[in-house]
């Protein structure tokens, strides 16, 4: 094979594309409206596709926050019950019959009546019984 025959050969093919542009001329008005049709059609089915997916997301984003809230408040009424019993269990602690029945108190002596002292209102000392 020559080189002319190469040379000739992409002559005729590069001639073909010319005619092909040259023939074609200016698009119509209905190919106008065609291509801005699926052109919107492409926008408004991506629009309900996005909007779809961000209705899912939230959804699922309220049911995790719903479940979350309802083991916290789980929580805190546990939390409000285990305060109650030790305010119960602290209170009885601090009666003062369990603390007369302390061995500290125990231990201690009763007074006498000769030997008890009070503090006198006017003068704001302790004063003996006598």
């Amino acid at each position: 094979m020559s080189k002319s025959y190469y040379y000739r050969n992409s002559k005729q093919k590069h001639k073909k594309k010319v005619t092909k542009e040259a023939h074609k001329g200016p698009r119509l008005l209905s190919e106008e409206i065609r291509s801005t049709y699926f052109l919107l059609l492409a926008t408004i089915t991506c629009m309900l596709v996005a909007s779809v997916l961000g209705y899912l997301y939230i959804s699922s984003q309220k049911a995790a926050k719903g479940y979350l809230l309802k083991q916290l408040q789980i929580e805190y009424e546990d939390l409000t019950v285990e305060s109650k019993t030790l305010d119960s269990e602290l209170l009885e602690v601090m009666s003062i019959t369990n603390i007369n029945e302390t061995e500290p108190v125990a231990n201690m002596e009763q007074p006498d009546s000769e030997e008890f002292s009070f503090i006198n209102n006017n003068a704001a000392v302790a004063q003996s019984n006598e």
